[in-house]
């Protein structure tokens, strides 16, 4: 991860490249909070929420969907949270 920018492939093998927002634990989980990196005229404020599978240290472990809809929500809702508290900070 070089310059908070990653780099994942979609269902089609096109490259995509997202800004990491926050990494966090919750609820014995890794969790990345992601936006999607656009051209300057674009906007888009949706964040994508993904998980760690396996040992974040590991090579092996890789950032996959979040299947439980319920888990979804509850670390959304922690980012929104995290991001709140950040933002009172400043």
């Amino acid at each position: 991860m070089e310059n908070n920018i990653i780099i994942l492939e979609d269902e089609n093998g096109a490259e995509i490249e997202f800004e990491t927002l926050d990494v966090f634990e919750f609820e014995d989980h890794v969790f990345f909070a992601l936006a999607e990196v656009l051209p300057e005229e674009e906007e888009d404020d949706g964040v994508l929420i993904m998980m760690v599978d396996g040992d974040i240290d590991s090579d092996d472990a890789e950032l996959i969907m979040v299947e439980d809809e319920d888990l979804l929500k509850r670390a959304f809702d922690e980012f929104v949270r995290r991001d709140q508290e950040f933002a009172d900070g400043e």
